[in-house]
């Protein structure tokens, strides 16, 4: 009887099992597919040099071979998670048993048992949920996995695709982020430290619990030590001691990837355009930039020392000043919705010292400013209630919006903005790009900003004047107030006229009447479509204002255009992104680049090179001396003060700064391009340019240097004292010499001659009166 009852057991048995198989086998995942495995990686963006800019990711991971994984690392990860792998077929049954032993005591699923083969399954097949339903189908997919898959093949996913804590995937990730290496280049004590995070990546971190970390090491070199004769002899007893003794330290935490989210964003486009929008999931691609990132840091600290001292010179620390309430800043009107990229009058209506945040009210919204984030106003790290008072007014903009339970947060604008962009001429490299005071992602002012250069528009103007042969920079223009229809333009000294200047003299000292004299003579569209040709793609308006600068262009188009002059006259667009390399190792094709023009001759572009340099030596950018070296450039500053702007170049470099409220605001009572930019661009020149000082601008062999009188732009006559050497294109210098002072004009000989004779009363009296005209006051 006995017998046949433990007959009907087993078959019952073997029925229930089989059952249960065949009801938890259905609608299973393949375990074929992760023979293409594929998981999300880690796109890296390098500078120029090769050193990681930031890194575009939805997991951290690196895939490496099993090959680059040195036999010491492995033999860590089985001695921490899985001694006995090459010998079981994907189920530890012993341990399966221990586990539901604990289960069971415990009375939930809490102790695992799992083999490697196991842990695969659980990571790439099956949701991290503890059910027994869910443990049913994860030891029928790791038979199946060893089916399907040789040892190695496992091992490889495993290594690649664990947590190791930190947002980590993967064993070379870890490798990186703890240790600052290579995994092939892991030590055995390095390598027995991460082998036992996995278990329990946050507990066993030794970034933030070293103690736990150690003691979990200890265990794994224990493991290796006891199982030594069994599994790997081949791992001698003293370097397992040798382990035990080295002392291993995690590297300083990786500086956040914040340092230039400018070029990410552009990275992250240009790897979309080429490798398609799955490129982004997919990652492990590599994109290389022209970016510097030394001078990328060094820049964007320039600008916020430059930012910074407007604060200090205009007083833009704290909320707005109290006094003059009533002609000063009102909160901004209630709105249905608040938007990002929006500078609105916020009231503050309570301070919180223990949160450490302001409370706002922001055009009828509330919202919340964090102390933190207030640092630039903010340098004497007063708390909210020393900061602000309620009632006062503070100018912010929000960065994220609300919700019904949240308020929104706002960000200070109390001070002015910028950008600064640096390009290498010849190859049109860029070589910083930096869209604002701080490094966070958004709006980038150096490619999507449209602001008014003012005068740092005129070099278009006098280039095209040049090149049209009908000017040089000796050439005489009339400056005297002029009213063209309704507008009547000014000088930025608007008491001040020097009569008839010298174009380059104009350009040095900035002279507004000039500029539009000239452009006059070209006429506007000319100027408008010599600008076109030289890179401004923003829409500019066809008036007389455009010679000084009243139509708005973006920061890099202004600085590539400059390009064009240090380049001898050949304009071609900027590049940022040079290639993209995809995870197989293989280039991506890339878009074409508009193809290079010549917009003008080398001799006319050195022309316009000499002018520029005049503005440094003896005009509006004088600090720009400090260099001591060959440089030219031109400031610019908007109606109002509202833009400030300096852009130059060296024979290897240009660089243009912009500064300004997102706004429009003021920058504030004497805030020039002088003043407010030029100090910015002089700092990023200082390190952007490495060629010798000495290094000057090559004169083509079409321009020509000749000796002019001053006054009158002629040529100077024999032994003249006072005269300068001026360049002019070949074929325009003057024919005419200027008098020596003890010479008489003869024509004025005549004209006397003839109002002695035959001048009517009339026609005296009608001299007088223009003459009067004209005279100062």
């Amino acid at each position: 009887m006995l017998p046949k009852l433990i007959g009907a057991a087993l078959i019952v048995g073997a029925v229930v099992v089989m059952g249960t198989y065949a009801y938890f086998s259905r609608d299973l995942p393949s375990v074929s597919a992760l023979r293409d495995y594929k998981p999300p990686q880690t796109t890296r963006v390098y500078d120029r040099h090769g050193q990681v800019i930031g890194e575009i990711f939805t997991e951290r991971r690196t895939v490496i071979p099993l090959s680059e994984v040195p036999r010491h690392v492995v033999l860590s990860v089985l001695a921490a998670e899985d001694a006995d792998f090459y010998e079981h077929e994907g189920l530890d049954y012993a341990g399966i048993l221990r586990a539901v032993g604990r289960d069971i005591v415990s009375g939930r699923a809490a102790q695992g048992g799992s083999t490697i083969t196991q842990q695969v399954v659980k990571l790439m097949l099956l949701t991290p949920e503890r059910t027994l339903s869910r443990k049913i189908r994860e030891l029928i997919l790791a038979r199946r996995l060893e089916n399907e898959l040789s040892k190695d093949e496992i091992l490889h996913l495993y290594l690649n695709h664990v947590n190791f804590g930190r947002g980590r995937y993967g064993i070379q990730e870890a490798a990186q982020y703890y240790f600052g290496k290579n995994a092939s280049e892991l030590t055995l004590a390095e390598a027995t430290l991460l082998a036992g995070v996995p278990q329990a990546p946050a507990r066993l971190s030794p970034r933030s619990n070293p103690e736990a970390a150690a003691r979990r090491q200890r265990y794994v070199l224990s493991q290796l030590a006891s199982k030594r004769e069994v599994y790997w002899p081949d791992l001698t007893e003293e370097a397992i001691a040798a382990a035990r003794e080295e002392k291993v330290e995690t590297i300083p935490l990786p500086e956040a990837s914040g340092g230039a989210p400018e070029v990410l964003a552009i990275a992250r486009q240009a790897l979309r355009t080429a490798a398609g929008d799955e490129s982004l999931g997919e990652g492990g691609y590599a994109v290389h930039t022209t970016i510097d990132l030394g001078l990328q840091k060094h820049a964007r600290q320039a600008l916020q020392r430059g930012l910074r001292a407007i604060d200090e010179r205009q007083g833009y620390r704290g909320p707005y000043p109290t006094r003059n309430r009533r002609r000063g800043p009102k909160a901004t009107p209630p709105v249905n919705s608040l938007r990002m990229g929006r500078t609105y009058v916020a009231k503050v209506f309570k301070t919180d010292d223990g949160k450490e945040q302001l409370r706002l009210e922001v055009a009828g919204h509330p919202a919340v400013l964090r102390m933190r984030d207030l640092e630039r106003y903010n340098p004497d790290g007063l708390s909210a209630s020393k900061f602000a008072r309620p009632g006062d007014l503070l100018p912010v903009s929000i960065t994220q919006l609300g919700s019904e339970e949240d308020p929104a947060v706002a960000r200070a604008e109390r001070g002015p903005d910028g950008s600064v962009v640096v390009i290498e001429p010849r190859s049109r490299d860029v070589l910083a790009l930096v869209g604002g005071y701080a490094a966070r992602s958004g709006f980038n002012r150096a490619t999507q900003a449209i602001r008014q250069p003012g005068s740092a528009f005129k070099p278009i103007v006098y280039a095209r004047a040049i090149q049209s042969r009908r000017f040089t920079p000796a050439s005489l223009v009339v400056d005297a107030p002029a009213v063209y229809e309704k507008w009547k333009p000014r000088n930025y000294e608007q008491w001040n006229y020097q009569g008839a200047v010298r174009l380059r003299e104009a350009l040095a000292r900035s002279i507004n009447m000039v500029a539009i004299r000239v452009i006059e003579d070209l006429g506007v569209q000319d100027v408008a479509e010599f600008a076109r040709q030289d890179g401004i793609t923003t829409k500019l308006e066809e008036d007389m204002a455009l010679a000084l600068g009243a139509s708005g262009v973006k920061p890099i188009e202004l600085a590539n255009a400059y390009a064009t002059f240090a380049a001898g006259g050949r304009w071609a667009p900027t590049r940022l992104v040079i290639k993209i390399v995809s995870p197989d190792g293989t280039n991506i094709p890339m878009e074409p680049l508009e193809p290079a023009r010549d917009v003008m001759t080398p001799d006319e572009a050195y022309v316009m090179t000499s002018m520029l340099r005049s503005v440094v030596t003896s005009g509006t950018g004088t600090p720009a001396l400090r260099l001591k070296r060959a440089v030219g450039g031109k400031t610019g500053t908007s109606n109002e003060a509202r833009d400030a702007w300096f852009v130059g170049y060296s024979p290897s470099v240009v660089a243009g700064v912009w500064v300004g409220f997102d706004d429009s605001r003021s920058l504030g009572k004497r805030e020039t391009g002088a003043r407010s930019a030029l100090p910015i661009w002089v700092e990023v020149m200082e390190v952007a340019d490495q060629t010798p000082k000495e290094t000057d601008f090559a004169m083509p062999s079409g321009v020509i240097i000749a000796p002019i009188d001053p006054a009158s732009g002629f040529l100077a006559y024999e032994g003249q004292e006072d005269a300068i050497d001026e360049v002019f294109l070949t074929g325009t210098a003057p024919v005419d010499i200027a008098r020596p002072p003890d010479v008489a004009d003869p024509n004025m000989f005549l004209m006397e001659q003839f109002d002695e004779e035959d001048a009517s009363p009339e026609t005296t009296r009608l001299e007088d009166r223009v003459l009067g005209d004209l005279a100062p006051p």
